[in-house]
């Protein structure tokens, strides 16, 4: 082995702490440099590792008409689309606990999206579901929806309820961010995927498509982005025909629809017709078969009453009779009595009437005599005339004289006869009369004693006949009751069937007519059916998607300056170190030279020396860094994107080998520089110590009211200061550097992580922003604002008009939001509008806009420039600028309702409200109120200035772990930079230090005359580095933001103090290790002469 060789290695291991301490902050500044500038590549990979994995969608296709299979086939047709997959989705509401949450169901894809499964299984039937992991539904639970409109559920499923078979996550939503809704509080809460055979539609409601090459490229890179934007450009171009088909479908399908409506209104007005004319004739049977009952009903109630009548007097008789059978009994008992009497008192009287008869009886007989003597006489004076009437009858003759003495004499005795006769009879027939009598009374009282014993009888059957008879009228009655109940009822059926035919009879005009009309609108829908319009999406409209590329963004932006400095300070100290190490073995080179030693070979073993550490660290920090540095900032980033399961870290070779490079060529170039500038001496010279320097006076020294103050100690601390600049230039570079490079790491944190708290609740100071529906008419608006006024909880509220614009100045062009609030007044309790660095408050006036601060700056604009809204259809309008306005998130700018109409020469549709609750409202009781607003049929949707707020602490806290890796790195720099500088120094003053201690200087002395000086130092760059920090914190802000934030300009005192503490800290850790290094200096060695 060559001497050269040997003497190389030798080399190595003697100065080992050197070739280390290079070694490793060649590694430090690489593996930073290198690890940083790829941690944005490896988050890209890492990403899209996850979605290539679960096939993730690039495009989603939306049609206002739904989409058909030919739709989905159409799009598997394209050159640029590798795969199409149709699918289902919709939102739901869920109440859990008195709590509302909007769910988003989807349909589950056979190749696209798919699901990462956490617990249970996948769905397999209708009735089954696969929950969000993310939510607080488990395996076995039961999901009861609702539709949150006035439709059903089943309008959309088949089902309204589901059953939890598994938890799993989905590529679709890699963070926590769920998206947004219509109905509900605004916020979806959760994801459900269920099968296909779950909805009912029958058309698509999107189309995921996969675009041909797409999982070759680096989701989040331009090459990713310019292949799904031709793709997408494919897929809009076929929309133009694929709509027209899609409308000539629909217009073929109603036209169909509205024929055969057509017929069924034909039919149905016939059948209608029928039908109220077979009703009529039911009506006139009806009231006919009505007047016959009722005719049937008035003759059974004439037929009753008579009947009522009849029982009536049978009852009377019946009744009369009882009082005659009672009566016939007193009878009977008072006629036996008398009979008793009169039969004995006949008795008793009995002969002597017979003996009167007897007597009476002879009378007779002698007058009987006579009479028969006068007959004799005038039939005798009859026979004399011959019967001649006129003779006999004539008094006037003698005949006639005789025969009327005779008639009389006759008549007398006729008259006795007849009187005697009847008194005779009269005696006899009083006689047997009252033998008759006694007799006949006896049989009678014996009749009646006997037709009395049945009587009872008789008026028992009589009654219970009668009795009989009202029962049977009762019954009758009832019936005719019935009979009359059913004629009232028909009658009211009757009169029902005419108000229903009658209704009917409308109705059936009315429907005929609204069949009519809708025909007559379905013809005008047919024609006003539009040609189906699609929206085109890729992945940017997934929740947290942007935001994840956003972060690798934020980390390429950190990329470019935080490591460059990292970077620039460690080249720096390694530079130094080479640089000493050839100017402290001059002697060395000198008697290398001396003795016959080419400069190249002379030159090569500290060129190699510096190679070899330097490639060895940059190999180290390459292999180092690119893995744990990127694993880090991914893992921190992991917490918010916790969906991706695997950490992808592979070597970018263009940052190690760009950090490499730059490092070997700086600590080459300096030692070459080093190398040729003593070996351009000759070797008498070099073998020789440097001259020193020449005296000068320090700055203090002219100053001799300080400089007679200071003891020895501190008079030789300036001096040396002084006397060795390059170290004083390089120490304070280094700690300065060092302090900065901590400086920015904590100023970061303060910038990110204030903004949003600043924003919302220090700038926009509303609670929440209702979307109102478009075309709302003003009574819409009134109700609206009527349930605003009248609900407790909503302390105020305001409308307001927000629209996405393009503004632009010079060539410059910024999109920002127009927001024009409907009561200029009270605008400063809604937001409040001031200066950022002044604190100055704005009003907002007719005369021009407010802006925020980062669009101005994007656009190059200051107060009182006039910037334009491209118009090509009304003309360009030009906007003055009035203030510029603090603002951090989005671009904005405000504007008066009056310049508004000044600008655009008409007033704002509000489409909007911005609402406040009481300060005391918790965030659930805010989304509370919202649940409220968004039952309402004129809001859209509602967005939650809370909500938004967490969702930017989330994004950015994710950066948390990253500044602390910035932190430590800067300070693991700062450590290594402070040991360097400290051996070199000490080093390079052995022989002054070993001098100090032969003149009796203690080891504590020596450290102190040492230390004193990095002490102070140490404040010195301190001081540079707050100065630096600053400067470098600024442009670092300025070099991360993204164009839709500004972050915080303002470094805290506590990070000040944090870095200083940290760089002090350090100091006295070196000074500490120092000074054991400092112990070891040996006097004799060290003073021994260099000649």
């Amino acid at each position: 082995m060559k001497t050269t060789t040997i003497e190389f290695f030798r080399e190595i291991k003697k100065s080992s702490g050197r070739f280390v301490s290079i070694l490793f902050i060649v590694a430090l500044g690489v593996a930073f440099f290198s690890g940083i500038r790829a941690s944005e590549p490896d988050m890209r990979v890492t990403g899209d590792a996850y979605f290539d994995q679960a096939n993730l969608m690039d495009i989603k296709v939306i049609s206002t008409l739904g989409l058909t299979k030919d739709d989905v086939k159409a799009f598997e047709g394209l050159d640029s689309i590798e795969k199409a997959e149709g699918a289902y989705s919709g939102d739901f509401l869920n109440y859990d606990s008195e709590k509302q949450r909007a769910l988003h169901v989807m349909s589950l894809s056979e190749d696209m999206n798919q699901i990462t499964v956490t617990e249970g299984r996948l769905p397999e039937k209708s009735g089954e579901c696969l929950a969000d992991d993310e939510s607080t539904y488990k395996v076995g639970d039961k999901i009861k929806l609702t539709s949150g409109t006035e439709d059903p559920v089943t309008d959309t499923l088949t089902t309204d309820e589901l059953t939890v078979v598994g938890t799993g996550n989905s590529p679709y939503y890699i963070s926590y961010g769920r998206g947004s809704t219509t109905i509900g509080n605004g916020s979806l809460s959760a994801f459900l995927v269920v099968p296909r055979e779950t909805f009912t539609q029958d058309v698509y409601t999107e189309c995921y498509l996969l675009v041909k090459g797409a999982k070759e490229c680096i989701a989040y890179t331009d090459e990713y982005e310019d292949l799904i934007d031709d793709a997408m450009d494919d897929v809009k171009e076929l929309s133009n025909d694929r709509g027209i088909i899609r409308r000539r479908e629909l217009v073929d399908d109603a036209t169909r629809e509205l024929d055969q409506a057509k017929i069924d209104l034909k039919e149905g007005k016939a059948k209608a017709e029928q039908e109220l004319s077979d009703a009529e004739t039911q009506i006139a049977d009806a009231e006919s078969q009505l007047a016959d009952a009722k005719e049937k009903i008035r003759s059974g109630r004439a037929q009753i009453e008579e009947a009522k009548n009849t029982l009536t007097q049978k009852q009377q008789e019946l009744d009369q009779a009882k009082t005659q059978y009672a009566d016939g009994v007193q009878q009977l008992q008072d006629g036996r009595a008398q009979y008793e009497a009169g039969k004995t008192a006949f008795e008793a009287g009995k002969p002597e009437a017979e003996q009167k008869i007897t007597e009476g009886e002879a009378a007779l007989e002698q007058i009987q005599a006579g009479i028969d003597i006068c007959n004799n006489g005038l039939e005798a004076l009859k026979d004399m005339c011959g019967n001649d009437e006129s003779i006999y009858g004539n008094p006037d003759t003698e005949i006639g004289a005789q025969y009327a003495g005779l008639v009389q004499q006759l008549e007398g005795l006729e008259q006795q006869k007849t009187e005697l006769s009847a008194q005779l009879q009269m005696a006899k027939d009083q006689l047997a009369s009252a033998e008759q009598q006694f007799s006949d009374t006896k049989a009678a009282l014996d009749a009646s004693e006997a037709a009395l014993a049945s009587v009872p009888a008789q008026l028992t059957s009589g009654q219970e006949q009668i009795n009989a008879g009202w029962q049977e009228l009762s019954e009758k009655e009832q019936e005719l009751e019935k009979g009359m109940s059913e004629i009232t009822e028909n009658e009211n059926k009757i009169s029902d069937a005419k108000q229903d035919l009658e209704e009917g009879r409308t109705k059936a005009a009315q429907d005929i007519a609204d069949g009519e009309d809708k025909i007559a609108d379905g013809e005008k829908k047919i024609d006003d059916i539009p040609e189906a319009e699609w929206y085109i999406y890729d992945r940017s409209t997934l929740p947290e998607y942007n935001g994840y590329g956003e972060n690798a963004d934020r980390m390429k932006a950190i990329g470019k300056v935080f490591p460059v400095l990292f970077f620039l300070v460690a080249a720096l100290i390694s530079l130094t170190g080479m640089t000493r190490m050839v100017e402290e073995q001059r002697v060395q080179i000198g008697t290398m030279k001396a003795l016959g030693y080419r400069r190249s070979t002379i030159a090569m073993k500290y060129i190699g020396y510096a190679f070899l550490a330097t490639i060895t660290g940059s190999i180290l920090g390459v292999l180092v860094g690119e893995k744990i540095l990127p694993y880090i900032i991914i893992y921190s980033y992991g917490i918010l994107y916790h969906h991706i399961p695997e950490i992808l870290v592979p070597y970018v070779p263009s940052y190690g080998i760009m950090a490499s490079a730059a490092a070997i060529a700086c600590t080459l170039m300096a030692t070459i520089f080093a190398c040729y500038k003593e070996l351009g001496a000759q070797p008498s010279e070099l073998m020789r110590p440097p001259a020193p320097k020449i005296g000068k006076r320090v700055f203090l020294e002219r100053i001799p009211f300080i400089w007679k103050r200071l003891n020895f100690s501190w008079k030789s601390t300036v001096r040396n200061l002084m006397r060795y600049k390059k170290r004083f230039f390089m120490t304070i570079f280094g700690i300065g550097g060092c302090m900065a490079l901590m400086i920015v790491g904590y100023g970061l944190r303060d910038s990110v992580y204030e903004i949003a708290d600043i924003q919302y609740s220090e700038i926009q100071l509303y609670d929440g922003q209702i979307v109102l529906q478009e075309d709302l008419n003003e009574q819409d608006r009134e109700h609206l604002n009527t349930f605003l006024d009248t609900d407790k909880d909503v302390e105020s509220y305001m409308d307001a008009y927000m629209k996405s614009i393009t503004l632009k100045n010079g060539k410059k062009e910024r999109q920002a939001y127009i927001t024009v609030f409907g009561d200029v007044k009270n605008i400063g309790r809604y937001v409040d509008f001031h200066d950022r660095k002044s604190g100055e408050k704005f009003k907002l006036t007719d005369d021009g806009v407010i802006i925020s601060e980062k669009t101005a700056k994007l656009l190059n604009a200051k107060v009182g420039d006039r910037i334009t809204i491209p118009d090509e259809k009304n003309g360009d309008k030009e906007l003055t600028i009035s203030h510029i306005c603090e603002n951090y998130m989005g671009h904005y700018i405000y504007m008066t309702p009056a310049y508004y109409n000044k600008v655009f020469g008409t007033m704002p549709e509000y489409n909007s409200v911005l609402f406040e609750t009481d300060d005391s409202y918790s965030q659930t009781q805010v989304e509370d109120v919202g649940e409220k607003i968004m039952k309402r049929d004129e809001v859209l949707s509602i967005s939650y200035v809370h909500d938004i707020q967490e969702q930017l602490d989330e994004m950015l806290s994710s950066l948390n772990l990253v500044i602390i890796v910035l932190i430590i790195s800067a300070g693991m720099l700062a450590f290594v930079v402070l040991y360097n500088l400290n051996t070199i120094n000490i080093t390079e003053r052995q022989r002054e230090l070993a001098t100090l201690k032969v003149l009796g200087f203690y080891d504590g002395e020596v450290a102190q005359y040492v230390f004193r000086e990095n002490i102070l130092l140490t404040f010195i760059g301190a001081a540079v580095g707050v100065v630096l920090g600053k400067v470098l914190h600024l442009f670092t802000i300025q070099t991360v933001e993204v164009d839709a934030a500004m972050f915080g300009r303002s470094i805290y005192l506590p990070s000040f103090i944090y870095s200083l503490l940290f760089t002090v800290g350090f100091s006295l850790l070196i000074n500490w290790i120092m000074y054991f290094k400092l112990k070891k200096i040996n006097m004799v060695e060290s003073l021994k002469s260099v000649e």
